[in-house]
């Protein structure tokens, strides 16, 4: 096995509005589709794609969006023998509405099943076998396991924050927890707003400094239309910008950036910056389809041109 993940899962309901209300406001639903996502399983999906070998934990309901989350996964030649289905429980979803310009708001429901997940329910021996371990670390418990798990076993580690701290202290992950789990992690890649809460500076240089305490690894950050920027072990610093294109929707650009990077970086040993100027192109094709999961696959990134 290439890469093991372990973290959140969805269904996405995308509704594509004229514009975004404020306040009181309304707008007209000019399409309705339902597609899978959750950022843990579109990076695997991403990686898969690219031709990488992928297994996923995680827990779903035995309802129709859990059916719909397994049958996604396999269909993308993702190993699921490791997925534990709840009886009674509802699967995690998401309703999110994107305007013509590309914006977006996500409303998120969590269910019930996504979280009850417990280490004892998982056999973390397919963690130990993998290339590297992924993890945004949720649900909080299995997810640090897996993360001492795979270090013990000499996996490569990489734990992606794709939302801001307000939400992960929602979802019951504590700062202090944050930043106990980085050392157990090889690669951290915090989103641009999960990063500047948790180091409280907008300075890449000194939110370096802040997470060096805790992180010896490379740090990768993603900026949205300002590209992205990583610091390897030694602090030399590398800067790629964005793709210079038309946005129809970036919802799981930063998903399919992170599985791209994982897969030239982590399973190609290709340099930090080959990487990211690849996983640009995969996150820039992304954008210019409708849903998280209009990620390339490895001929499609190939050939790819950004303007």
């Amino acid at each position: 096995m290439d890469v093991y993940g372990l973290g959140t899962l969805a269904m996405d309901v995308l509704m594509k509005v004229d514009n975004l209300p404020s306040e009181d406001g309304f707008c007209i639903v000019k399409s309705n589709d339902r597609q899978p996502g959750g950022s843990g399983t579109n990076v695997i999906v991403q990686l898969a794609r690219l031709s990488a070998k992928c297994g996923y934990m995680g827990a779903v309901g035995d309802d129709a969006l859990g059916k719909d989350v397994l049958k996604s996964l396999r269909d993308e030649n993702v190993d699921t023998k490791s997925m534990i289905v709840k009886p009674g429980k509802i699967t995690l979803h998401t309703d999110i509405v994107i305007d013509d310009e590309g914006r977006k708001f996500i409303m998120l429901n969590m269910g019930d099943a996504f979280e009850s997940l417990t280490s004892d329910e998982l056999d973390y021996s397919a963690v130990s076998s993998a290339k590297v371990f992924y993890t945004d670390l949720l649900p909080k418990e299995p997810a640090i396991t897996g993360l001492k798990k795979a270090r013990e076993a000499g996996v490569k580690t990489v734990f992606n924050m794709q939302v801001g701290l307000g939400t992960m202290q929602g979802l019951h992950v504590s700062k202090e927890e944050i930043l106990s789990a980085l050392k157990f992690t090889d690669i951290f890649a915090p989103c641009r707003g999960g990063l500047y809460e948790l180091t409280g500076t907008t300075d890449l240089d000194a939110c370096v400094r802040y997470l060096r305490d805790y992180c010896k690894g490379t740090l990768l950050f993603t900026l949205g239309k300002e590209g992205s920027v990583a610091y390897d072990e030694q602090d030399r610093k590398y800067t790629v910008k964005s793709c210079d294109l038309e946005v129809v929707d970036s919802t799981g650009a930063g998903d399919s950036y992170m599985g791209s990077f994982i897969y030239q970086h982590c399973l190609n040993g290709m340099s930090i910056e080959e990487s990211m100027k690849f996983a640009t192109m995969c996150a820039g094709h992304t954008c210019t389809g409708i849903g998280a999961r209009f990620s390339p696959d490895l001929k499609t990134a190939e050939t790819f041109v950004w303007k």
